[in-house]
């Protein structure tokens, strides 16, 4: 068994010099090319997007060889390593970050983003942009973000003037110097924001096209021939950016949490593509733009080696985006022999991906997190309760409709619960739920509002929240739409804006469900995000009847309701029903509009 592990061992060291030497060779050969004709440049550019104070790395539930498998992803001591290497093995470098660096685990809301930002130094990020989550606790602290970055944090069409403690602080583009050459880079936002956060100040978001096309005009003139987009603005709203501004060579995203590659190589792992890596686009006037993103949470690294002609025009590129695993495997909650075939097969696996690597951490940059993360162990350490399955984040499924739950048992005076989509930020892997997991579930400390709304109010504050996610996802789909208790309802996808609820019931005091009354008034509890009209619930914001803040941390509710359950089942309720086929039925008005009758009997029997 030793002399079969050994060989094993040397194999995998084989195999994992064989991904480095042909890395190298790769840009070597493209090096040696440049020699030949030095009139072209080979830029790489690695890229992060989304980390949300995901600081070490996490448990994920990956399929292997048709098993779920638990692995260790990303963590910043092995995105250290993976930097490094490809620092060394490219003269001409560039790490960039989309945006969103803060948010989302206990290192946010416990220190503020400080550590976030040091690690992000040691990174040695070259530029970042602003994601719409660095806005969470409002403009006073984003001067603290921009001080604590030793890397400029660029925004184009952010407009900053009101706020004379950020205006100073915040280029609306930069010329990075890199071996003689000027590489342009711009910021770029999404403009809903103000939509998605309780408060911006006094910063305005400005349209994100006008102001990349005013950007690259400015860079141009300035004899800037290669030119970075920066965007936080999703990875469709990037496509069109792409497709509609001249002179934007690379678009480095983030905002949709969008994974990118060959469908091939991720389907070994049990992950999903959603466009390849890098995705072109022809660009006005027949060049070529290159939109990139990499996933999440420190979860990948994107990697692009792109080469540019003497005009700044790209004639060759080469993705390599890589997931990076640590070596410790578990499967039905029992840990995996180092030396067993079981083992060897998974590490095979990662190996042949092709996008996933066996990387270790980084020394020092562990030991630098270790002293924050010692502070973390005490809420790791405090149990919550248990839950016998994954829970995973979809329409009707994971913690979320739990969590609405958990609403409507804190305020018991309420009939209705809404909770965004956006407010459960993790999902929960089969085993312990700790305090730090509710937490991380549910970060924002929201307290919950009780307000009253009359049937009609209900409906208008769900379709219109309906019709902003559409625009802003551009297709309703499990990611999308808000988590709900005490009603159901049925959604059109192809019905006009304002129509799109075909059925809505009402949970009675008796628990059986009932149609919507329009005139009825009902009390609903929401977070206070959402009474402040965020996501597009304006009918809320709007309401005149009752309304008071509870006070209520909604992470408080959540815990409490999951310690009280004790062990937690996946939901099983399908609260909310997506009708993909049919035109438009209005069961509020009675009328029915070229919808099939077999159609309307399977939305009634419902």
């Amino acid at each position: 068994m030793i002399t079969e592990f050994s060989g094993f061992i040397s194999q995998q060291l084989f195999l994992k010099k064989g991904f480095c030497i042909i890395s190298m060779l790769f840009v070597l050969l493209l090096q040696a090319c440049s020699s030949v004709n030095s009139n072209t440049y080979l830029l790489t550019i690695a890229h992060l997007n989304d980390t949300h104070s995901h600081m070490e790395a996490e448990r994920v539930s990956l399929t292997i060889n048709g098993k779920e498998t638990i692995v260790p992803l990303g963590g910043f001591a092995r995105l250290q390593t993976l930097v490094d290497e490809m620092r060394l093995q490219s003269p001409n470098f560039l790490l960039l970050h989309a945006g969103d660096a803060v948010q989302g685990t206990l290192y946010f809301t416990l220190f503020h983003g400080q550590v976030e930002f040091d690690f992000l130094n040691r990174l040695k990020v070259d530029a970042m942009t602003f994601g719409n989550h660095e806005f969470d606790r409002g403009t006073a602290v984003i001067p603290n973000y921009l001080q604590k970055a030793s890397f400029p944090i660029i925004s184009s069409n952010i407009d900053f003037l009101s706020e004379p403690a950020i205006a100073p602080l915040v280029p609306k583009y930069i010329i990075k110097q890199i071996n003689g050459e000027r590489i342009g880079l711009i910021g770029l936002t999404t403009e809903t924001t103000p939509l998605t956060t309780i408060d911006v100040g006094k910063a305005i978001f400005l349209d994100a096209k006008t102001s990349a096309v005013r950007q690259v005009e400015i860079l141009e003139g300035q004899s800037v021939d290669k030119i970075i987009a920066l965007s936080h603005l999703g990875y469709e709203e990037d496509l069109k950016l792409a497709a509609s501004v001249r002179g934007i060579d690379i678009i480095v995203g983030g905002h949709s949490h969008t994974l990118l590659g060959d469908q091939k190589q991720l389907s070994l792992l049990g992950l999903h593509s959603e466009g390849s890596y890098p995705t072109e686009v022809t660009s006005p006037g027949g060049g070529k733009t290159l939109v990139l993103q990499s996933w999440q949470w420190g979860r990948m690294l994107g990697k692009l080696d792109v080469r540019f002609d003497q005009n700044g025009k790209i004639i060759e590129f080469k993705g390599g985006a890589i997931i990076p695993v640590g070596d410790s495997f578990s499967r039905e909650n029992e840990i995996i022999p180092s030396g067993s075939k079981a083992y060897q097969e998974i590490v095979q696996a990662i190996n042949l991906s092709g996008v996933a690597k066996l990387v270790a951490q980084n020394n020092s940059t562990a030991e630098a997190l270790k002293p924050y993360t010692i502070k973390l162990e005490g809420f790791r350490a405090t149990k919550v309760a248990t839950t016998v399955e994954n829970l995973i984040r979809g329409n009707n499924n994971g913690p979320g409709p739990i969590a609405a739950d958990s609403m409507l048992a804190a305020v018991p005076n309420a009939q209705i619960a809404i909770l965004n989509y956006g407010g459960v930020r993790k999902d929960l892997l089969k085993g312990t739920i700790s305090v730090a997991d509710v937490l991380e579930v549910m970060p924002f400390a929201n307290s919950l509002v009780l307000v009253d709304v009359s049937g009609a109010e209900l409906k208008s504050a769900l379709e219109d929240a309906i019709d902003f996610l559409l625009i802003k996802y551009g297709s309703l789909n499990k990611k999308t739409l808000p988590y709900v208790s005490g009603i159901n309802l049925s959604i059109s996808m192809n019905a006009l804006k304002g129509n799109r609820i075909i059925l809505l019931n009402v949970k009675d005091s008796d628990g059986l469900y009932k149609p919507l009354d329009l005139d009825r008034t009902y009390r609903t509890v929401v977070n206070n995000f959402i009474a402040a009209g965020g996501d597009g619930f304006n009918a809320f914001k709007n309401a005149k009847g009752f309304r008071t803040n509870t006070g209520i941390i909604d992470s408080d509710a959540f815990r409490d309701l999951l310690k009280s359950i004790g062990t937690i089942l996946k939901p099983t309720e399908q609260r909310i029903k997506v009708i993909s086929t049919g035109e438009q039925i209005s069961l509020f008005t009675g009328q029915a509009d070229n919808y099939e009758i077999s159609e309307i009997l399977m939305v009634l029997a419902a």
